[in-house]
């Protein structure tokens, strides 16, 4: 029987299952990996609290070492943390347990896709091939330049722009000289076309969906 953190909002309660619950329900969760003809994950934020970097929804009362998430903390004006604290930790972090072991999985060819709602580039530095992947809501690191498709992948954030909609960088395509734009998608820009076509096709064939880290 799963237990959970005491929350004033139950429909934020942390569940935590007995490690007795947890070892069968990881067994299954192999048996169906391996059985599998087309296994896909999806991603979010949780996968990446272990490497310094908060989620969004996790609680006040949260037992993350990151603490509440950034949407939390947006509702209780009260607590407070650096405003930098999510940028820096960005640059700094490296690839989790979590994005490690799926990369294993791609490379024993029983994982076929990645479909992350993650913008910190994580997937694409812990080696995981870019075409097993669709960032739906960008890559802090990714830069693009509309006119010629070239992508730039960079060791540093590319989001220059001071307004939500506005996405040009400092920076000149090096092929066209034209001007590049980060890929961040922010609330109310439509999902990257490519990245939203390939991850519905791939849910389609899939006969195992793993969710990681997201309440979706």
């Amino acid at each position: 029987m799963a237990h959970g953190i005491a929350d004033e909002d139950p429909t934020k309660k942390e569940i935590i299952d007995p490690p007795e619950v947890l070892d069968q329900k990881l067994d299954q969760l192999a048996d169906w990996i391996r059985n599998a003809k087309h296994f896909i994950v999806f991603t979010g934020a949780g996968i990446s609290t272990s490497t310094g970097i908060p989620d969004f929804r996790s609680s006040m009362n949260t037992i993350l070492p990151t603490g509440p998430g950034v949407w939390e903390l947006r509702d209780h004006p009260g607590a407070k943390r650096s405003p930098t604290a999510l940028t820096v930790t960005l640059t700094k972090a490296i690839p989790s347990t979590t994005h490690m072991a799926l990369v294993e999985l791609a490379r024993q060819n029983l994982l076929h896709f990645v479909v992350s709602q993650n913008i910190d580039g994580l997937h694409l530095r812990s080696g995981l091939p870019s075409p097993l992947i669709a960032e739906l809501h960008g890559n802090s690191n990714l830069e693009i330049c509309k006119k010629c498709q070239t992508k730039y992948l960079r060791d540093f954030r590319t989001r220059t722009a001071l307004k939500a909609h506005e996405h040009q960088t400092t920076r000149k395509c090096p092929k066209c000289r034209s001007t590049l734009y980060d890929s961040i998608i922010n609330f109310g820009e439509n999902l990257p076309k490519q990245e939203l076509e390939a991850s519905f096709e791939h849910a389609e064939k899939a006969d195992v969906c793993l969710v990681l880290g997201s309440s979706l």
